[in-house]
């Protein structure tokens, strides 16, 4: 028997008081499976990923995690399930040393299990590794990023979560960063990414989904979504479109 997929939205809507920004989303996603979800600003990603993690109350639908319903789980609860998240924005605190700070991201564990972790985020991360003792308020953005995410898989989680990861950065950056969530994938996670950097995201997830006005309005493999004349226009462009066609796969790497 195999095993439940590890998210399932179903006629999921949700929003800031009573006006949904999200309308009877439905999505799936198995394990070791990578789906981006692009759209413009203000198209409802992060309120579709915020909704997932209990930031914001459903409206209507209902949302499970390895066959578990997630009413009633904070988002504390939910990480301890297997949802490991990246917000948007970082929200590190300045003040803290990179390895303080993925020690918050298993706290519950004993100290040697968090040395073993630290350890295992620093071969991710390799640039980090040096930075161990630098605040991260001191850190440039794509160093921050990668403390957001190392922390976030700190828990070892099933799932993660990344909302809007390459704002901000430098395009060599970002190819980077999605190389090292790359080398993540062997080892059976799933990853759900929001992103505006459509370019970015349709080269490193498998399956993809646009987002518009709260509506998930296409979706399909990521490869044929980068193909899809209505995405290049809308989301890509069409010198992008020519230089991602005529790149080899290794230039991202």
């Amino acid at each position: 028997m195999s095993p439940p997929e590890v998210l399932r939205l179903e006629g999921v809507s949700a929003g800031y008081g009573r006006v949904p920004a999200l309308h009877a989303v439905d999505l799936a996603l198995g394990h070791g499976e990578t789906l981006a979800i692009i759209g413009a600003n203000g198209a409802g990603k992060s309120t579709l990923l915020r909704a997932i993690m209990g930031e914001i109350p459903l409206l209507g639908g209902q949302i499970r995690f390895a066959g578990t319903r997630l009413d009633g789980f904070d988002i504390h609860a939910r990480a301890r399930l297997g949802i490991g998240y990246a917000p948007e924005g970082r929200q590190l605190f300045p003040m803290l040393s990179v390895a303080d700070t993925l020690e918050l991201g298993a706290a519950r564990e004993p100290a040697s299990v968090r040395r073993e972790r630290r350890s295992e985020m620093f071969a991710i991360f390799p640039k980090l590794r040096p930075l161990r003792d630098t605040r991260c308020g001191l850190l440039s953005g794509g160093e921050q990023q990668m403390v957001a995410i190392a922390r976030a898989l700190m828990g070892r989680p099933k799932l993660l979560v990344l909302d809007e990861p390459s704002t901000g950065l430098a395009p060599r950056v970002i190819a980077e960063l999605y190389a090292s969530l790359s080398r993540l994938l062997d080892g059976g996670l799933a990853v759900l990414v929001a992103e505006q950097n459509a370019r970015a995201a349709l080269r490193f997830a498998r399956h993809a989904a646009v987002c518009e006005d709260g509506r998930l309005t296409l979706r399909g493999p990521a490869k044929t979504l980068a193909e899809d004349p209505r995405v290049i226009a809308a989301y890509i462009g069409m010198r992008d479109a020519t230089i991602w066609s005529a790149a080899p796969e290794s230039d991202e790497a």
